[in-house]
């Protein structure tokens, strides 16, 4: 079975991009820069609008945004979705994984490490104050990205 993956270089480019955004944004702002950055397009289902990145090709090709007043993440298939899990769909998750982080290391140094129940976490704090994360499933591998905003009302919850 073959399956498609963004390139380490590519989740990085994506990354970086929304770490320098100039935040607070709102959802509709995020998805116009979206558009005019990545070529992402936006769709619309039972009348919201949903940003879904179609130039990688991936399945699915969803990204899952979570907004309040301004957009608080950002979250992104790296790889298509697994539907069987086999040798090698473990190899190629896990090499996505560990190469991503590679790239993600010679771009911002170390990230927390986190075994969590489903796989293993990488994150990084960025300049800033963004934060993001690479996940390691058994069938998934994705990058959740969280704005200023977010990452201050963790902050606050967290006290």
């Amino acid at each position: 079975m073959q399956w498609k993956a963004m390139t380490p270089v590519e989740v990085w480019e994506i990354v970086d991009f929304w770490a320098g955004v100039p935040w607070p944004v709102t959802r509709a702002e995020a998805h116009l820069l979206a558009i005019d950055r990545f070529g992402w397009e936006v769709e619309v289902e039972n009348g919201r609008e949903y940003l879904v990145n179609s130039v990688a090709g991936l399945t699915p090709p969803d990204v899952s945004t979570v907004d309040a007043e301004t957009l608080m993440s950002l979250d992104f298939w790296i790889a298509d979705m697994i539907r069987e899990e086999s040798a090698q769909s473990r190899a190629l998750l896990g090499d996505l994984f560990t190469l991503t982080v590679r790239e993600g290391v010679s771009r911002h140094g170390r990230p927390s490490l986190e075994r969590v129940r489903s796989g293993t976490d990488a994150t990084w704090s960025l300049a800033g104050n963004c934060q993001v994360t690479v996940s390691l499933a058994t069938k998934s591998t994705r990058v959740e990205f969280h704005t200023p905003q977010l990452v201050e009302f963790d902050l606050k919850e967290d006290r």
